[in-house]
């Protein structure tokens, strides 16, 4: 019995460190976050593949999102910085992805920074093909406990800026990256003239997009009032147009 009680108390010490290091150690979190991150998407990937149902996030994905962001999952980025993986096989999409890190990076107000390691990164660019009325989709999972980012996926959708039908220019398909980019840094749709408008590609980066980042990173991330952390997913469209 004392052997028992031991082993008890030991284990409530562990968890008392493991506890303590978690909410006082940034890295410690991180390395944490992005643990429990990867295991969600490994189980979802599994349940696909057991089920045959397509994966989902944590949070229900909208089909398309309008002007109101109010049921969204907020949070930013603990630095004005991230590391972007840019996975296009098409030219046309690799480019405008390119040319929109460019742009977000030209204004001084949030830097990306381009890796190699798709593991390490802190958002993936990619593609998805889907007829959903989406020219653009961001995923971004937050950790409720201190309001930042974990981890990112931006996807650009073939179905629509690559059909020809829908008249997507270049400078059309650079901002709607641009649009998701804005997403991945923690800003929301608005209706003013912005590239955040949820018609995104109407629109590249405006003064009023730097400020509003400026204000964000300026400002105490949102946190969750409970004690303990969770990781919470958000899915934003930018409608096709």
């Amino acid at each position: 019995m004392r052997r028992f009680f031991s082993t008890i108390m030991l284990y409530a010490v562990i968890l008392i460190g493991f506890s303590w290091v978690y909410h006082n150690n940034d890295n410690a979190r991180a390395a944490v976050n992005r643990i429990v991150y990867v295991a969600q998407a490994n189980f979802q990937q599994l349940k696909s593949r057991v089920t045959g149902q397509k994966a989902t996030t944590t949070a229900s994905a909208k089909t398309q999102q309008t002007s109101s962001d109010s049921d969204s999952v907020s949070g930013r980025w603990k630095k004005t910085t991230a590391t972007v993986y840019v996975s296009y096989e098409n030219q046309t999409l690799q480019q405008a992805a390119l040319d929109a890190i460019a742009k977000w990076n030209a204004t001084g107000s949030f830097k990306f920074t381009q890796t190699s390691s798709r593991k390490n990164a802190d958002i993936v660019m990619t593609t998805m093909s889907k007829d959903n009325d989406a020219a653009g989709m961001t995923q971004m999972s937050v950790d409720s406990l201190t309001g930042y980012f974990v981890h990112g996926t931006v996807y650009l959708n073939t179905a629509y800026l690559l059909d020809p039908s829908y008249g997507y220019t270049m400078e059309r398909i650079v901002n709607t990256a641009e649009h998701e980019l804005g997403h991945a840094i923690g800003l929301q749709h608005t209706n003013d003239i912005s590239v955040m408008q949820p018609a995104g590609s109407l629109y590249t980066i405006q003064q009023r997009d730097i400020d509003a980042v400026n204000e964000l990173y300026s400002s105490q991330a949102n946190t969750s009032s409970s004690a303990s952390s969770s990781i919470k997913t958000s899915t934003q469209n930018v409608a096709a147009n």
